[in-house]
């Protein structure tokens, strides 16, 4: 299946266990890659046959940061979802990596990943 990538998404969000990390926002990094057929697009070079980017980016964005999430997971959750429901897509995955969660460990980041169709 084609895919769309939308790779190194920067967003400062509210994220964490306890409720007293939720209070400063961090950063997280998300890949997202949604099944899209390009094969139209691909042949006829026109924009109205493809999914526009920015629109993708705008779900991701507006979802995370409308409020805060304890869970990473959730964050990816609550990602993906919103993808799934705002766009002509077949399924989604989404990765969420928290640079700061173990960098004191030695850990460059921590993450999850959640890959979601619409027949799920």
């Amino acid at each position: 299946m084609d895919k769309i990538i939308l790779s190194g998404i920067h967003l400062a969000v509210f994220l964490g266990v306890p409720e007293k990390e939720r209070s400063v926002a961090q950063e997280v990094v998300l890949d997202v890659e949604v099944e899209f057929d390009v094969r139209k697009a691909g042949s006829s070079d026109r924009f109205e046959d493809t999914l526009d980017y920015s629109r993708i980016l705008a779900t991701v964005r507006e979802t995370l940061t409308a409020r805060p999430y304890a869970l990473v997971e959730c964050l990816a959750e609550s990602a993906a979802g919103a993808v799934l429901k705002a766009h002509p897509i077949l399924g989604v995955k989404v990765l969420v990596r928290k640079p700061g969660a173990l960098k004191s460990r030695g850990v460059d980041w921590a993450g999850v990943e959640v890959v979601r169709r619409r027949d799920d």
